[in-house]
């Protein structure tokens, strides 16, 4: 009879558990789905200040591709200026102290993103900061945005720096990718024009 009682309370405390264990995942289910699920469609691209001041500043188009989303970034924000920097032209935004100018990255990449790699993506949202008084883009100051999957659906990431330089070489793998993640620094928060990027 013990040992039928010890059965019976076994399996009811498994049974809680399982129980327990559905009812976990059933409420942790949407927010992990939502995580996951890539946008779809014409997106705004905001950079947000440290006070918590917001620039709309473009649109990401997002067209769904298999297990992932071809993407494209156009910034084509009123407050963007042409600049020529360097021998070359670039689109800056001017703060009162800085200014961001894009960097159109110079070499291929598929333009495509799935939820665990965004990285096609931030190459299209790299900058190269700059004091007004200077006449160059220096690549020492890359400017870059490493982004994630936010539980509402969008994509969002904080400001990092990074050291561009190393564009100037063509990179042997047209598709190879030169700046990664093990090379950006996270930038100190308030120091630049910005802090953070969101797409939604």
């Amino acid at each position: 009879m013990r040992v039928e009682r010890s059965g019976t309370t076994a399996g009811l405390a498994a049974g809680a558990v399982g129980m327990a264990a559905l009812l976990a995942g059933a409420s942790l289910g949407p927010a992990a789905e939502a995580a996951t699920q890539l946008p779809s469609g014409s997106k705004a691209v905001t950079v947000v200040a440290r006070d918590g001041t917001r620039q709309v500043i473009g649109r990401a188009e997002f067209t769904p591709d298999g297990d992932g989303a071809k993407v494209a970034v156009v910034l084509d924000a009123p407050e963007f200026t042409e600049e020529f920097l360097s021998m070359r032209p670039f689109r800056c935004l001017s703060g009162p102290k800085q200014m961001w100018c894009h960097l159109v990255y110079p070499y291929g990449t598929r333009a495509r993103i799935t939820a665990s790699d965004l990285v096609d993506l931030e190459y299209q949202l790299m900058f190269i900061w700059r004091t007004p008084d200077r006449v160059g883009a220096d690549a020492w100051n890359g400017l870059y945005f490493k982004l994630a999957l936010e539980p509402d659906g969008g994509i969002a990431g904080a400001l990092h720096e990074a050291d561009y330089n190393v564009l100037a070489t063509p990179p042997a793998d047209t598709f190879a990718r030169p700046v990664g993640h093990g090379d950006l620094t996270p930038a100190e928060p308030g120091r630049r024009l910005f802090d953070r990027i969101e797409i939604r």
